[in-house]
């Protein structure tokens, strides 16, 4: 049977549940390491780790979960889970659609230079400009007449900061912009 990979949700799960245990350690060095972690929490940050390992009977995993949120800079377990279940949706949509928002039907008439192979295509964006994108396994150079159908900015900023190439950008957060863009573009036209 094939184990699938744990989610980031899952993951910081798992870590509270470690931390929770850990601070019920019959190691007294690793509740007092767990215990200092517990001091983030507003109710337990003026008492010392020996305190916290006293009252660990009252502390849940709840708490656990609260201070592993905190520490990876959310305001609380509620923010992380709806943070992470928001981008986790996201990325899903975006596997679904693989890269089909760039080639939808509205732009289906313009002659645009295909290939099978990224090099292929990287090498036309060199040579003669325009835009690289991709749609499923294939890549292909448009013009900026095609960028404007598509409904995005052909002279955003974005596009020279990822080098005009969404299969390989070299700005990720201008590409997760500009995808940002095209998916609320999509949103109004369906």
């Amino acid at each position: 049977m094939t184990k699938l990979p744990h989610t980031q949700l899952e993951e910081y799960k798992i870590k509270a549940s470690i931390l929770h245990k850990q601070l019920k350690s019959d190691d007294l060095e690793v509740a007092l390491q767990a215990a200092v972690r517990f001091q983030r929490l507003v109710h337990l940050e003026t008492a010392v780790p020996n305190e916290i390992i006293a009252q660990q009977a009252n502390i849940q995993r709840k708490h656990a979960l609260t201070v592993i949120a905190l520490e990876n800079d959310y305001t609380s377990w509620a923010d992380l889970k709806q943070r992470l279940e928001r981008k986790e949706k996201l990325a899903a949509f975006r596997k679904r659609n693989k890269y089909t928002l760039l080639y939808p039907q509205r732009c289906a008439g313009f002659i645009n230079s295909w290939y099978a192979h990224y090099e292929e295509a990287r090498e036309h964006l060199v040579h003669d400009g325009g835009y690289l994108l991709l749609y499923k396994n294939d890549f292909f150079v448009c013009q900026r007449i095609y960028i404007q159908t598509l409904g995005l900015d052909p002279d955003d900023p974005d596009w020279e900061r990822i080098g005009f190439d969404w299969a390989q950008p070299t700005d990720q957060d201008a590409l997760d912009r500009l995808k940002g863009k095209l998916e609320q573009i999509n949103k109004g036209l369906s």
